[in-house]
């Protein structure tokens, strides 16, 4: 009788010191650690309409800084827009990393630019005869990689500056626009039309 109560009584008592320890800090959404202590957050501006210009200047520095393969990027935010987040910083130091890559399968054909933002493998039978089974992998994980990435920058402008999910799309084409200017003659992109085009060299 004795013993069962001493039971009794002990598991209360940790129950009660376990409802009493402070809950651990929650993880950081945009760096994935705990959050040592808590941080004034300025709230972001609110948009009536989207900011195209802006958005177009970002993308455009953006996209250049990819191009050159600078994995120290320097964003700078524009017009009230957010820019510097762990989320996008992340994004666009990887794809510096991966710009190479990226080219070289532009290079070759086997690929292209779409307007949604994103890199596209053309699975045709001339990219099976002139690759191995371990080739198309790889190609499939660098292309995931990057699209992955792409679509990091894209959330992260929307989430940073609560652009609302209706900007997605115009982000994208933004984006697109600003990397078809540091395409290589001979690469290939969709045109306004959904075909294909072929950057040309310049007159």
């Amino acid at each position: 009788m004795y013993s069962r109560l001493a039971v009794v009584v002990v598991l209360a008592g940790f129950v009660g010191a376990c409802a009493s320890t402070p809950a651990p800090p929650a993880d950081d959404a945009a760096t994935g650690q705990a959050a040592d202590a808590p941080t004034a957050k300025v709230a972001p501006p609110d948009f009536s309409e989207l900011p195209v210009d802006a958005l177009r200047a970002i993308a455009a520095d953006i996209e250049r800084q990819v191009a050159e393969g600078n994995r120290e990027p320097v964003l700078t935010g524009l017009d009230g827009l957010v820019v510097d987040t762990p989320t996008i910083r992340q994004g666009v130091r990887t794809r510096a990393a991966r710009t190479e890559l990226v080219n070289t399968m532009l290079d070759s054909n086997h690929a292209w630019e779409r307007r949604n933002g994103r890199i596209w493998v053309l699975r045709t039978k001339d990219y099976k005869t002139a690759t191995t089974s371990r080739q198309r992998d790889i190609d499939a994980i660098m292309v995931n990689g990057e699209n992955s990435d792409r679509w990091a920058i894209y959330e992260g402008l929307i989430d940073a500056n609560r652009l609302g999910r209706g900007a997605l799309d115009d982000i994208e084409e933004i984006f697109f626009e600003a990397r078809l200017k540091h395409m290589k003659v001979g690469q290939m992109y969709e045109a306004s039309n959904g075909e294909k085009a072929v950057v040309a060299a310049a007159p």
